[in-house]
């Protein structure tokens, strides 16, 4: 009996370790979000917004959640084939019963060609399933696939990640995997200010066009399995700039849907409907850029409470991790286009993704009381050493969800302090002196880029600590009034 119990408690430690090097070193890319499901809230979504980049750009749950209170999640991943969306949404359903799938068909058409029996397929699946965990139902279903070539190393990612391990190639996602929040902030959606101008289509034809090898399969099975698990589905395909065949190609997949009874939304013939506008609405030929992301995501938002029923949770604080991701969305988006300091500090500090960086430096000949409500603002979020009148001391403060991880003060001199978020290391710098020779009265340096300011004054840096990226930098010029002045980087 101990040598059984030996043996067993043997392979236990040895399958514990497997597990932990599968997870540890699969490529975590911050595209996609099949490595996020697992920590979103059980039996919290209602819709599965399903499909590669045309829905982690194009479909916004943020503007959905605001316009009606539905709780959808993109289950996105770079280029996901449609054969692993399959496996990817069976996943999800462990721990999920969402009242709805909907599923982008961008790739049934040509975009899937390139991924048919190749290397480029194979990597696209790696990162769609290596997120998820090995089971008898993953064995299943990638012994199941025909699309899948090497199966033993869809199913043991190791054999294929751990190149990663020698190239030293593991980031701060791969080493802290194990810890801390892996929700999404913003349920799946990413946003891209970028703008390409195209002219639109003279006309979308109405023709149709076979798609490729084996996808109309690919896609009916797909349908199958939404319709055996009692799935509501419903098919879209977001704006994009393509040419005749591709079109055609959607045109089929319509028929497609109706021979299935699905419906299909065609959004490449709603222009109109949508006011969309080829000059404004894309990032490039076929992502959506904020702007066209907001037309779509308000018209669907709009669809899907007319023709399904699906609950409004806004205010039920079940739901409060889509209100935290709500905030953080109205905050990257609208921070830039404030104009009153009080207000800018209290959006950035309550946001749970965001990093706030407060420089307080600059000597003044005749220093002057702060407002009152600024300086009430700082107690309240627990900053002691903050200042009371202006051009006095410098000083520091760097706070993240609302906590504060760095305060210092400095009475002369110049105040330097360095700091790590994930693998981004700032450099802040806050000066008591004089600007002599071009020397920064206050600075925030964030690996090659960063903020500056030579007057006397408050920067305020904010950065969101998902995105890795800066959001915006406001200055307060000291000046009696509550006014933000927003600075480029």
């Amino acid at each position: 009996m101990k040598k059984i119990l030996a043996a067993l408690i043997f392979f236990a430690i040895l399958a514990g370790l497997f597990h932990a090097a599968n997870v540890m070193l699969f490529e975590k890319q911050h595209f996609g979000t099949a490595k996020n499901i697992a920590f979103e809230e059980p039996q919290k979504i209602d819709v599965f917004f399903i499909g590669a980049s045309h829905i982690f750009y194009g479909v916004n749950p943020m503007e959905i959640w605001d316009r009606t209170g539905i709780s959808g999640y993109n289950l996105t991943t770079h280029q996901q084939p449609l054969w692993s969306s399959k496996l990817l949404l069976r996943h999800a359903l462990k721990k999920q019963s969402p009242k709805l799938i909907v599923l982008d068909v961008l790739m049934a058409t040509n975009f899937s060609r390139p991924l048919l029996g190749t290397d480029l397929g194979s990597n696209m699946t790696h990162l769609a399933l290596d997120p998820v965990p090995l089971s008898l139902q993953k064995v299943r279903g990638v012994l199941e696939t025909d699309s899948i070539i090497r199966k033993g190393e869809m199913l043991f990612p190791v054999i294929l990640s751990h190149s990663r391990l020698q190239q030293g190639l593991l980031t701060y996602d791969d080493l802290h995997f194990f810890s801390g929040d892996r929700s999404h902030p913003m349920k799946g959606y990413n946003y891209i200010e970028n703008r390409i101008k195209y002219e639109p289509p003279a006309i979308v034809p109405d023709t149709l066009h076979e798609l490729p090898d084996g996808m109309e399969e690919i896609l009916r099975d797909f349908i199958r399995f939404c319709r055996d698990e009692n799935l509501p589905l419903l098919l879209i395909k977001t704006p994009l700039k393509g040419n005749d065949e591709l079109y055609e190609q959607i045109n089929y997949i319509g028929r497609i849907a109706e021979e299935e009874g699905v419906p299909f939304i065609d959004f490449n013939h709603l222009y109109e409907e949508l006011d969309f506008d080829f000059r404004t609405d894309l990032a490039d030929s076929g992502h959506l850029n904020l702007s066209g992301s907001q037309k779509v995501s308000r018209w669907l938002a709009d669809y899907l409470s007319s023709h399904y029923d699906l609950p409004d949770h806004r205010g039920d604080s079940a739901y409060e991790s889509w209100e935290r991701s709500a905030l953080h969305y109205r905050n990257l988006t609208e921070l830039r286009n404030s104009t009153d300091i009080l207000s800018y500090l209290e959006a950035s500090v309550s946001d749970p993704y965001m990093l706030t960086v407060i420089l307080c430096g600059g000597k003044m000949a005749d220093p002057i009381a702060l407002p009152e409500s600024l300086t009430e603002f700082f107690r309240s979020a627990g900053l002691p050493a903050a200042p009371e009148r202006s051009g006095e001391d410098a000083w520091a403060a760097v706070i993240r969800g609302g906590k504060t991880i760095l305060e210092k003060s400095a009475a002369s001199g110049i105040l330097t302090e360095e700091f790590l978020v994930k693998d981004t290391r700032f450099v802040l710098q806050v000066s008591t002196r004089e600007p002599d020779g071009g020397s920064y009265m206050t600075a925030l340096h964030i690996g090659k880029g960063g903020y500056s300011s030579i007057e006397p004054g408050i920067l305020i840096v904010t950065y969101d600590c998902f995105r890795m990226e800066a959001v915006d930098a406001v200055r307060y010029a000291f000046d009696g009034s509550l006014s933000a002045e927003h600075l480029k980087q």
